[in-house]
């Protein structure tokens, strides 16, 4: 039969230090590291998407109305096979990917009011000329690719590789 050990018998356990060698330490905080440099490599993509999209979406130059296509087809694409589709970056940082979508969708139609109430003003002369922006129609049949996002991630990847050899060599 066992015998049950006393609160005196087990107390003294209680307060032992455990034992970590230096290297299970330090791997604990370069792993903790490495995943913050991962979130960040994340963050910058979905931010420069972002900015891509609001930032270009009554542009009148060629460069500027691809850079809001190319946003904004990522930002609608419901893919999870690529690892940094919008979906997934999303899920990464903890952001509710419909719920993102459906704000930047409310944004872009305020915004293309605000755009069409300017332009209304500048026609009727109230204003001086603002530039234009597209339509909605306009904007939804032109044909774009996500290459916006893929130029962040290249450009990210060059910054967290740097941030990786440097820390390497510490």
């Amino acid at each position: 039969m066992q015998e049950k050990e006393t609160l005196d018998e087990r107390l003294p356990g209680l307060f032992e230090p455990d034992t970590l060698l230096p290297v299970q330490y330090f791997d604990a905080m370069r792993r903790k590291h490495l995943l913050e440099g991962e979130k960040r490599l994340v963050l910058s993509v979905l931010e420069d998407a972002i900015e891509c999209y609001m930032k270009y979406l009554g542009s009148t130059s060629s460069k500027g109305q691809k850079l809001f296509r190319d946003a904004e087809e990522w930002i609608n694409l419901e893919d999870k096979r690529w690892v940094f589709s919008f979906d997934n970056v999303c899920e990464m940082l903890d952001i509710n990917p419909e719920y993102m979508r459906r704000g930047l969708r409310m944004w872009k139609e305020r915004r293309l009011q605000q755009l069409a109430e300017q332009e209304r003003k500048t026609a009727s002369g109230s204003v001086e000329r603002q530039p234009s922006a597209p339509t909605q129609e306009t904007a939804q049949t032109q044909p774009s690719r996500p290459k916006s996002a893929r130029r962040a991630v290249a450009k990210t990847r060059k910054t967290a590789k740097a941030a990786h050899l440097q820390e390497a060599r510490a």
